[in-house]
């Protein structure tokens, strides 16, 4: 009796195991038999008006030139078929999900073929579908044709919505965009102007720099001014280095390479960003490296670079207000500010400024009007909060230059930590109590948000990166850390800290127990997992970046100290300080600069793989340094000179210039 239940209870379930595959293969077979069919159904269907409607208005070029072409490609004419040769076709594993089938854009937009009624211009259209066949995912069709000229974009979206209709497919609305062959168009105020501005900026340097050269050969000084802006003088302390010091002093080496290192990290962090969202060819291989170690650590744990450069200019500041405080037993609080703002402002205003004025130009195609030109609006219509170092707050959801977050972040806490560091030097450690508390709300903050809001770390979601990424005031602790240790480092800068190894050696342990479990931390909440936890998430993003930036500044404190060995020997490289000098340009610049390059300028879809991914890593890396040196000679040391400047003549004061190679 019991055997015999058992029999059929697993012949029943064997039979729907096998209805069940039998239907998959049934719905996989549709969905290939319908994309392949697609690209010249839609060819047929546009040229078929006439047939479906009666007759074609006289007036409606676009209709009769689609005709023309659908009846000469059934002809197999030549010039019909290398108009469809450029259409988007089915691609490989479109069963993953994602159709992304742009076509030869560049190809379409150069067609020019003459017809009775006219010339048939390219214009290249990408058309947003979907499709669903139970019991498969929705896939999301992005399909490239290439049609003519005269086609508006209202009567294309017309003839789609008739033919996702009749075909079973949905078509996304206000999704279609079509790009064709036109001039760049440079009669607008804001491109002149920026020509102008950038004109004269350039002009200005290669002018001082010929009258700084003429002064040199005649062994004269030239004005402060010319030397400050001649490509000479800043070339020179570009590229300058100074051997590593021998003696404690107020230049700790190894942050020069701290911060090289820190930079490249971060834009690696950038360029796996663009991966996860840019079309690929295989997207499983990409899914595989995302959910490995290196790719977790390369990703997510690269974003922890915005953490280190707040700590590092926390540190910084601290050491600097305390040591005018020192010297002067004065803060001059809007002297601080008002460097901090010349010292950020005018190179990243202006590089928005480019940014509205030239991205336009730099390329076309689809993944740049999808990638780039939006990036391009945002800075169109929230540069003020940009530049006010507000954006994240205000229009978080649609920054300009989102990379540029940190910025904001940065410059809020730079006009208040004066006012604490004051506390410090007046009052003394019971300050740093304060310190604690402030730190310790910002972390309890995080966490609650955490749990108040289920928000989870492996799911998108913009509050939470609104309220726990952006917010300045979840992002405190590791600053508020960089104060207390910029104050240690402050009273200890007269003397070598000499602990017992003892100490020396436990320190260094916990150090790299502390970055270890972080790594290891970092890899078990972003590998695949079946349930989200937001108590364990919010734990690991209250508490992950300090526990990281403290790490290194125990690295920090051990360089310092004479303590660093070989790890020091390495950060502290010369190599590493021409780099460093760029590492602001590089920052402003990066991101940019892998829309253009990459994102935007994909044809097809990206072939993913580790050596591939090393090539895109490399490339973007030398064209940002590239750009940064251009950017550095010409943007940020010119006003910086202008400030140099403008405070000699304030102050009245009276520099004599030496030549710089004496």
């Amino acid at each position: 009796m019991y055997l015999a239940s058992y029999v059929l209870i697993l012949f029943t379930f064997t039979v729907v195991q096998l209805q069940t595959v039998s239907a998959l293969e049934i719905s996989h077979s549709v969905i290939i038999h319908k994309l392949e069919k697609l690209p010249f159904s839609l060819a047929n269907w546009l040229g078929d008006y006439r047939f479906r409607n009666g007759e074609i208005p006289k007036e409606n070029i676009c209709l009769q030139q689609l005709e023309t072409f659908k009846k000469r490609l059934n002809e197999n004419v030549f010039w019909a078929l290398r108009v469809y040769d450029q259409w988007g076709k089915i691609p490989p594993n479109v069963l993953h999900g994602e159709f992304f089938a742009p076509g030869i854009f560049d190809e379409c937009i150069r067609l020019s073929v003459g017809l009775d009624d006219g010339f048939f211009e390219g214009l290249h259209c990408m058309i947003p579908f979907y499709l669903k066949v139970a019991p498969i995912p929705v896939i999301s069709i992005r399909l490239g044709i290439c049609v003519p000229k005269s086609c508006d974009t209202e009567l294309l979206n017309q003839l789609l919505r008739e033919f996702t209709f009749e075909k079973g497919f949905s078509l996304q609305e206000d999704g279609m965009y079509c790009d064709s062959r036109q001039p760049n168009d440079l009669n607008n105020g804001t491109t002149i102007s920026a020509i102008v501005i950038f004109s004269l900026i350039g002009l200005t340097a290669v002018v001082c720099t010929a009258f700084h050269v003429i002064m040199i050969l005649l062994n004269g000084n030239p004005p402060m001014f010319v030397h400050k802006v001649s490509l000479y003088t800043n070339i020179i302390s570009l590229l300058k280095t100074v051997p590593k010091a021998t003696e404690k002093s107020d230049t700790i080496d190894a942050v020069y390479g701290l911060r090289s290192v820190i930079m490249l990290q971060l834009i690696i962090h950038y360029i796996h960003e663009s991966l996860l969202i840019i079309p690929v060819a295989n997207p499983e291989s990409r899914q595989e490296y995302f959910e490995s170690v290196l790719g977790i650590f390369n990703h997510r744990l690269s974003a922890l670079a915005f953490d280190v450069f707040l700590g590092l200019s926390a540190i910084a500041l601290t050491y600097k207000v305390l040591l005018q405080l020192h010297q002067t037993q004065s803060l001059n609080l809007l002297s601080i500010w008002i460097d901090r703002i010349l010292r950020i402002l005018p190179a990243y205003g202006l590089l928005i400024y480019f940014w509205v004025a030239f991205g336009r130009f730099f390329g076309q195609g689809p993944l740049y009007r999808e990638f780039v030109l939006p990036e391009i609006d945002a800075c169109e219509t929230n540069w003020w909060s940009a530049i006010l170092f507000v954006q994240n707050y205000v229009n978080p959801e649609n920054m300009c230059l989102p990379h540029t977050w940190y910025l904001s972040v940065d410059m809020q806490l730079y006009l208040i930590t004066p006012l604490l560091v004051w506390a410090l030097w007046k009052f003394g450690k019971k300050v740093l109590w304060l310190i604690a508390a402030l730190a310790i709300g910002s972390v309890v903050y995080v966490l609650l948000m955490f749990i108040l809001n289920d928000f989870s770390l492996n799911s998108e979601n913009l509050q939470m990166t609104r309220h726990t990424y952006y917010a300045t005031h979840a992002r405190a602790a590791v600053w508020l850390c960089g104060i207390a240790f910029g104050y240690f480092l402050f009273s200890t800068r007269t003397y070598q800290v000499k602990w017992p190894v003892w100490v020396l050696v436990l320190g260094s342990i916990i150090a790299t127990a502390i970055s270890a479990f972080v790594m290891f931390a970092t890899y078990e909440i972003f590998r695949p997992r079946l349930t989200m936890d937001p108590v364990l998430d919010g734990f690991y993003e209250a508490f992950h970046r300090v526990a990281f930036v403290l790490g290194l500044m125990w690295l920090i404190f051990m360089c310092a100290n004479g303590y660093g060995s070989l790890l020091n020997d390495i950060l502290s490289w010369s190599f590493w300080q021409p780099v460093a000098r760029l590492s602001y340009a590089m920052y402003l610049l990066h991101y940019p600069i892998l829309l253009v390059t990459f994102t935007g300028a994909l044809r097809q879809p990206f072939h993913f793989g580790e050596i591939s991914l090393q090539y895109v890593s490399v490339g973007v890396i030398a064209i940002t340094a590239a750009g940064s040196v251009v950017w550095t000679l010409f943007i940020e040391r010119h006003f910086l000179a202008i400030k140099s400047s403008t405070r000699a003549a304030w102050f009245g004061e009276q520099m004599q210039i030496k030549r710089a190679f004496s």
